[in-house]
């Protein structure tokens, strides 16, 4: 029987140790590769939904901006009045139309409260309306205003028939990133022949009948 015979270990040759040094980085530097590659896809990824947040935002302010212009770019067309004495002695009705035009792309509702206060002879009469203002479209809103026997007395019998008329205005335009209120107010004083408050509608001069 012979006796074992001793085999020195093989050493990695010093080309061996770099090779295995230069796979090693090589693994290191593709694994740190990937890590940064998802992580900056993440940021990337979230500034992305921040800036588009960012935009829309700005989106919606510009919205709401030209909502409002569009309330302040309402054109009046015309205006028509017509009364019901039917009811005298005991009263009689006095009703407005008024025509409203809408140039913008906004579609509103709104609700116009007009007050007319005859100062001199103690007599105030209110009327409401609400209406619907399409798009590029026009509105007949009207407004009846009842008179009492005795506001039709005091009226006729003053004589001072000065008179101060306000208007007090609720838009709700929808827009395209949400609906949007507006409040509007303007008031006349026959007295000082002078306005004061926003001014919602617009159209000078005389108006034809609608």
């Amino acid at each position: 029987m012979l006796p074992p015979v001793y085999v020195p270990p093989v050493l990695s040759t010093p080309v061996e140790v770099q090779h295995r040094s230069e796979k090693n980085l090589a693994q290191a530097i593709v694994l740190i590769v990937l890590v940064l590659s998802g992580v900056l896809g993440f940021l990337f990824y979230n500034l992305a939904q921040s800036n588009g947040g960012i935009l829309q935002t700005a989106a919606a302010a510009s919205d709401r901006s030209a909502a409002s212009s569009a309330v302040d770019n309402i054109r009046a067309t015309c205006i028509s009045t017509s009364t019901d004495t039917s009811g005298l002695p005991y009263s009689a009705t006095v009703y407005i139309t008024y025509g409203l035009s809408n140039l913008s792309q906004y579609s509103m509702d709104s609700t116009w409260q007009l007050t007319i206060d005859y100062t001199g002879a103690g007599v105030v009469l209110a009327s409401s309306t609400t209406f619907h203002l399409p798009a590029n479209g026009v509105a007949y809103p009207r407004w009846q205003f009842t008179m009492t026997y005795s506001q039709i007395s005091a009226l006729g019998s003053a004589t001072n028939r000065n008179f101060v008329v306000s208007i007090d205005l609720l838009f709700t335009v929808h827009g395209n990133y949400g609906t949007y209120d507006f409040n509007r107010h303007a008031s006349y004083d026959s007295t000082t022949n002078t306005s004061t408050g926003t001014v919602s509608s617009s159209g000078g001069g005389s108006l034809p009948s609608c």
